[in-house]
C-alpha cells in the first residue's frame, strides 16, 4: 500500500496520515502499529491526492494480488472472511468521499443495501459462532 499511498494515486481524502490509513484498513490501534514499525515514520507521511486512482491495470492487479495475498494469510476462515468484508467497506467509504469531495453524483442506493445484507450476514455469524461456543 505504501507507493500508491505516497504516489497519491488512491481514493483517499487529503493529507490523511499513513498510519491512520493503515490502522482502519486493517483495523489495528495506531499506537500498535508505530510501535511494531518504530523507523517507519507513520506519522509523519501524509497522503496527498495527485490522481486519485491507479493509472494502470498492472498497478491495480498488483494491489488486488497483495491484498488477496495477505487476505490468504490470515489463517482463521471466519477472521479473514470478517476482514475481507472490513478491507472492502474501507475502500467503498474512502471512494464515496472522494466522489462526495470531487460533486460527483453516486447513485449509492443499491450499494447500501447491498452493505446492509452484508453487515446482517457477519452479525449472523458471529451469532452463530457465540452460540457455538457455549
Amino acid at each position: 500500500l505504501l507507493p500508491p499511498f505516497l504516489s497519491g494515486s488512491l481514493p483517499l481524502p487529503n493529507n490523511l496520515k499513513l498510519v491512520d490509513f493503515l490502522s482502519s484498513v486493517l483495523k489495528s490501534k495506531p499506537s500498535r502499529l508505530t510501535k511494531k514499525m518504530k523507523h517507519a515514520r507513520l506519522s509523519a507521511k501524509h497522503y496527498f491526492v495527485h490522481s486519485g486512482f491507479l493509472r494502470t491495470d498492472r498497478e491495480a492487479e498488483t494491489l488486488s494480488r497483495l491484498e488477496k495475498e495477505f487476505l490468504d494469510s490470515i489463517a482463521e476462515e471466519n477472521e479473514r472472511e470478517e476482514m475481507r468484508f472490513h478491507m472492502q467497506k474501507e475502500w467503498r467509504d474512502h471512494f464515496a468521499e472522494r466522489c462526495e469531495y470531487l460533486r460527483l453524483e453516486v447513485d449509492a442506493t443499491g450499494w447500501w443495501k447491498s452493505m446492509e445484507e452484508a453487515e446482517r450476514r457477519v452479525q449472523a455469524e458471529k451469532e452463530k459462532r457465540r452460540r457455538e461456543k457455549r
